[in-house]
């Protein structure tokens, strides 16, 4: 895969991650559990804010995919709690093997191109 092409796509998935954990902070608040729903509002809106404003901020493009892994994951590990709680059974064990692949996918994802090539 071309780097431009995995930049976009990683891209697309912090996106993604961000609303999935925004729309269950809504869906808490609506129950009327406010500290989940609080910590994923807040880490939602951190991911949002640091994807879409890493310019004006002034944070280096690779320090903020990286931030975005990071604050993803302790997001979601709230998100397998609060899934375990409701009663689903495989549900939370998603959410949880995502919580402990997205810092390692932060650890990958900003390393050097050429020495992720050269391992291979």
């Amino acid at each position: 895969m071309k780097k431009k092409v995995l930049r976009k796509t990683e891209t697309f998935l912090h996106f993604l991650t961000a609303a999935i954990i925004l729309i269950k902070g809504y869906d808490e608040l609506t129950k009327h559990i406010f500290f989940p729903a609080f910590i994923l509002l807040s880490f939602g809106l951190l991911v949002l804010v640091i994807m879409l404003l890493w310019r004006p901020l002034r944070i280096k493009p690779k320090e903020a995919r990286r931030s975005c892994y990071f604050i993803e994951a302790p997001a979601l590990l709230v998100i397998s709690y609060v899934v375990y709680l409701e009663g689903r059974h495989t549900v939370p064990y998603i959410f949880l093997i995502a919580a402990f692949l997205y810092p390692a996918m932060g650890f990958i994802s900003t390393k050097k191109w050429k020495k992720i090539n050269r391992q291979h």
